[in-house]
């Protein structure tokens, strides 16, 4: 199974929908991606201020540098 990750235009459009009310199921139809893809990037990118679209974008490519680090112990 292979999927794509939300791009920051699809990120900015989630950003934009949200500030007008847009509903998170309207908004997975808008990007055709399924309902809880949208929810748990909101719910996962939100702080205080809300969702900010260039914060989650930034974040979800840190997450994706750190994934691949490896820490050696050694004895």
């Amino acid at each position: 199974m292979s999927y794509n990750h939300l791009s920051l235009e699809e990120r900015h459009y989630i950003n934009t929908a949200l500030k007008k009310e847009i509903s998170i199921s309207q908004i997975a139809k808008d990007l055709e991606r399924s309902q809880s893809t949208i929810s748990r990037e909101v719910n996962r990118n939100k702080g205080h201020r809300g969702y900010r679209y260039k914060q989650a974008n930034s974040k979800a490519l840190q997450r994706h540098k750190d994934k691949h680090k490896h820490v050696k112990l050694t004895v």
